[in-house]
């Protein structure tokens, strides 16, 4: 499916409006500078590397990929642009797995 500019600009104004939270029923420790999460529903395991890590302790509180990126420009030297693509890409693969849901 392609999408013409008017949709990306609408879909990208919609993604900085989505609230993402963590799934409750995934269990979590750490292994070094990385997390090792478990979803006890699936029976799957994931390694998260150590900024998909910060961006899962910055989720303790539910918030968007926006408020992710300017936590994340803050702590590290990334362009906003990629930041955004990045951030938007991990999240959708964390919700497509159901580690992550959507409050909006």
């Amino acid at each position: 499916m392609n999408l013409n500019s008017e949709d990306r600009r609408t879909a990208g104004l919609q993604d900085r409006k989505t609230i993402y939270t963590r799934n409750t029923r995934t269990i979590s420790g750490r292994l070094h500078d990385e997390l090792v999460m478990m979803d006890i529903e699936q029976g799957k395991y994931f390694s998260l590397n150590p900024v998909a890590t910060r961006i899962w302790d910055l989720m303790e509180n539910p918030a968007s990929a926006e408020e992710l990126c300017n936590q994340l420009r803050d702590e590290y030297e990334v362009d906003s642009l990629r930041c955004r693509a990045e951030v938007s890409e991990l999240l959708d693969d964390m919700f497509r797995l159901g580690l992550v849901v959507k409050l909006t």
